[in-house]
């Protein structure tokens, strides 16, 4: 049966009703290379453990199965804020956005959705204002004074905190936090370790040791030892030992969720009802669009080894007592259906800064910038 590409009037229906409670998208998805081929999850120190994955227990339909993380809540989180940034840049949506740049012997921009602690990151604790430190100035004074009773300043200037949570851990006294709306993790059902050796020929078979570091050493023709070795700089041949080896699995699935019950939480302070729930609705919809950009094409690229292919997707409003409704939205009608709610919020009277807010970074800041992208690297530091 053909499901129905999701308006602004159905979304603002179902968040209005307390009755439903969550937006819930599963996937299954196979390796691209099919049934069979290897996929690598993400490593970790091994602590004395024999796995560099994590690997734990589940339950699923009655049973408890092995399964393996291929990729974490905030690994996903961080994949809808990449290509939500993307969109940004290219002009294909709006959004309020903070934004540093720094141009000295090094060239670099951050915005808020690349920000690690969003719109309470240390780089903005770090940066000025028209030369007021942000903190101080009055769009800093405002995001943090924000409360989950009154969340207009984040609406305002980085509504994506709102969306993928943020607290701010860098700053003394007691803030707000805010939870997620949205999260998303995939797992690998049943999985089988692979081995694997890896090892490196050099081209010119180079022999002999070294003295020095970096590109700063001297060559000896007699035998190396350890802490001498060529390969140890990037030179000579390195013989194949044991690497991770990846895993095979029956199958590999995505579950997201976007709370409209966390959502309803959220409080504007005195704005009009309209405003708060065009405010709201808007808020799901950039849930949604950051969960279409960066999982709503066939494909799915986690990292080198771990390509996936989407077998099957569903996108449902859950209701009480697990009662679930279909949806479709693709990529394109997500960016529609984001731009219909923000065009409603700034109707509703909602104060939505579209114009990007400026920051510089401090001396210090900079001074850390450019030695870290220009120098630290060489020196070995």
């Amino acid at each position: 049966m053909m499901t129905t590409e999701l308006s602004l009037d159905t979304l603002r229906s179902k968040l209005a009703d307390p009755e439903w409670a969550a937006v819930r998208v599963e996937a299954t998805y196979q390796p691209s290379g099919g049934p069979g081929a290897r996929v690598y999850p993400p490593t970790f120190p091994t602590n004395g453990e024999n796995s560099p994955y994590l690997l734990e227990d589940r339950r699923c339909d009655g049973q408890v199965r092995k399964a393996t993380v291929l990729d974490q809540v905030p690994a996903q989180n961080n994949r809808c804020e990449e290509a939500e940034a993307k969109a940004w840049r290219q002009g294909i949506i709006r959004m309020p956005m903070l934004r540093m740049r720094h141009d000295g012997a090094a060239s670099f921009e951050l915005i808020g959705l690349e920000a690690p602690h969003r719109a309470f990151d240390a780089y903005w604790r770090d940066c000025e204002l028209d030369r007021v430190k942000f903190d101080r100035s009055e769009i800093g004074k405002a995001i943090l004074a924000a409360s989950l009773e009154d969340a207009t300043a984040l609406l305002t200037y980085d509504p994506a905190t709102l969306v993928y949570g943020g607290w701010n851990s860098h700053r003394k006294g007691r803030q707000s936090k805010f939870p997620r709306l949205y999260a998303s993790e995939m797992i690998g059902w049943d999985p089988v370790e692979g081995e694997r050796k890896a090892g490196r020929m050099d081209p010119a078979n180079l022999t002999g040791s070294r003295k020095g570091e970096g590109d700063e050493w001297t060559y000896s023709s007699s035998e190396g030892k350890k802490g001498t070795k060529l390969s140890e700089i990037g030179h000579g041949n390195i013989a194949p030992g044991d690497a991770h080896g990846g895993v095979t699995i029956s199958e590999a699935t995505r579950t997201a969720v976007l709370s409209l019950t966390a959502t309803r939480r959220l409080g504007f302070g005195s704005m009009d009802p309209a405003a708060v729930e065009a405010a709201r609705a808007l808020l799901v919809a950039l849930g949604l669009l950051g969960d279409r950009l960066a999982f709503g094409d066939a494909g799915l690229w986690l990292r080198s080894g771990c390509d996936l292919v989407v077998l099957t997707e569903q996108l449902e409003w859950i209701g009480r007592g697990g009662v679930a409704e279909s949806f479709a939205l693709s990529p394109s009608g997500a960016v529609r259906l984001y731009e219909e709610a923000l065009q409603a919020a700034l109707d509703a009277g909602m104060p939505l800064h579209l114009k990007t807010v400026e920051l510089v970074p401090n001396e210090a800041l900079r001074k850390a910038i450019d030695f870290s992208l220009t120098k630290a690297e060489s020196t070995g530091e």
